[in-house]
C-alpha cells in the first residue's frame, strides 16, 4: 500500500514538472513565432502543457484520497483485532 502511494506521489510531481516544462516552452515558443504554423504549435504545446497538469492535479488528489481510505482501512482492522481479543 505505502509503494502505491508513493509511485502515484511520484507521478504527480513528475507530470506537474512536466507540464511545467511545457509550459515554459509553449511561451518561448509563441514569443518567437513568426509563421501560423508556429503559432498554431505553440497551442497545441500550451494543451499539452494543461493536460500535465491536469493528470499532476488528479493524481495528487487520487493520491489524497488512496491515503485516507488506506487510513480508515487499516483504522478499522486495528479496531476489529482490538475486539476480537476481549
Amino acid at each position: 500500500a505505502e509503494g502505491l502511494v508513493k509511485a502515484q506521489q511520484d507521478i504527480g510531481e513528475t507530470m506537474g514538472e512536466l507540464g511545467l516544462a511545457f509550459i515554459k516552452l509553449a511561451k518561448f515558443e509563441t514569443d518567437v513565432a513568426t509563421f501560423n504554423s508556429q503559432r498554431v504549435r505553440a497551442a497545441d504545446t500550451r494543451q499539452v502543457a494543461t493536460a500535465a497538469v491536469k493528470a499532476s492535479r488528479f493524481y495528487r488528489e487520487s493520491n489524497a484520497q488512496a491515503v485516507k481510505h488506506l487510513v480508515s482501512e487499516l483504522f478499522l482492522t486495528e479496531t476489529d483485532l482490538v475486539f476480537l481479543q476481549l
